[in-house]
């Protein structure tokens, strides 16, 4: 048996080999991610592993008919044509549970950054500024509001962090009711209300067409000109330029940034430019951890279905009736 990884972002990929060497399936590394690559190499395989390569149908039909599973390495699927896998009978798993503590850790710290300005100080500093007064004003955390939009998995591991450096947390979530929202440590409430009253914005929602742009004008003038909005989802549920001019105007204070719509973004960015706003690049979800965490499932995923069992995470269980047909 031979398994397609189309890309990895990790040194090696040992801990796939521990998983799928013991059911006699060896690993193809695609060189590089060009179409015509994975074409060539997908012939023959039972399985493809893919980070963030674009999975076609063209890669898809090459494998036919021998491949048995598809498996995204994290939790977008949209480099997979996962519906011409599911016209094939092909299951398509992804692994939408690692890296919550990593990205919840990454959301505080970016939140203790922008409180504290650590960055803004640190460029100011690097520029040959001493000089606190153009970090003014400084507030102490404690006591403050953390408003949440979205809560899934990583919002409920923010949540108790939050409260811990003394934040009065908020969450919006239409899934999430106030009994469980006070069993997490929390207080429910509607959008508008959390864009009002929150000192820091979080965002913590999948991307999808009801909440890509949600982010715009209209609900940044919400926000108070002193508050920060934080960012460790997707991209596009912030509209950049609305943001930019938000800052510029002021009647934002800043924000943190570690997605982006375009990534990684032009050189001359302008909200790269701009001291009031953190950048990392789309790092949250990486620890030493949460890779082998990612690795192991992923490499599961496929050996389960290769050995006869259901994945855990089907993203497609339709591909059972059309495997019928």
């Amino acid at each position: 048996m031979k398994i397609l990884v189309t890309d990895y972002a990790w040194p090696n990929l040992d801990v796939e080999k521990g998983v799928l060497n013991a059911i006699g399936a060896d690993l193809v590394p695609a060189p590089d991610s060009e179409e015509e690559t994975l074409v060539r190499l997908a012939k023959g395989c039972c399985g493809i592993l893919t980070c963030w390569a674009q999975t076609t149908r063209r890669v898809i039909a090459s494998a036919l008919p021998d491949l048995k599973v598809i498996v995204r390495y994290g939790v977008g699927l949209d480099n997979i044509d996962v519906a011409h896998a599911t016209e094939q009978g092909i299951p398509v798993a992804n692994v939408p549970d690692y890296c919550f503590v990593d990205v919840a850790e990454q959301t505080m710290a970016l939140l203790l950054g922008l409180s504290h300005k650590v960055a803004q100080f640190d460029r100011l500093i690097r520029r040959g500024a001493w000089d606190i007064q153009a970090g003014l004003p400084l507030r102490r955390l404690t006591g403050q509001v953390l408003g949440l939009i979205g809560f899934g998995q990583i919002a409920r591991q923010v949540a108790p962090r939050a409260r811990a450096f003394g934040l009065r947390v908020v969450a919006h979530s239409r899934s999430l009711t106030p009994e469980q929202a006070r069993a997490c440590g929390v207080e429910s409430t509607d959008l508008d209300t959390l864009l009002r009253t929150s000192d820091f914005v979080s965002l913590h929602c999948p991307s999808t067409p009801e909440t890509r742009g949600m982010i715009d004008a209209e609900n940044l003038g919400k926000m108070k000109p002193t508050a920060c909005l934080i960012n460790t989802s997707r991209g596009d549920l912030v509209d950049e330029a609305a943001l930019l001019a938000a800052l510029k105007n002021k009647t934002l204070a800043g924000a943190a940034l570690d997605v982006r719509c375009e990534e990684p973004p032009k050189a001359d960015d302008p909200l790269i430019q701009m001291d009031r706003v953190i950048h990392s690049p789309h790092a949250a979800f990486y620890s030493e951890e949460s890779l082998v965490e990612l690795q192991e499932k992923a490499a599961w995923e496929a050996r389960r279905v290769l050995t006869g069992e259901a994945p855990v995470h089907l993203v497609n269980p339709e591909y059972k009736i059309d495997r019928k047909a």
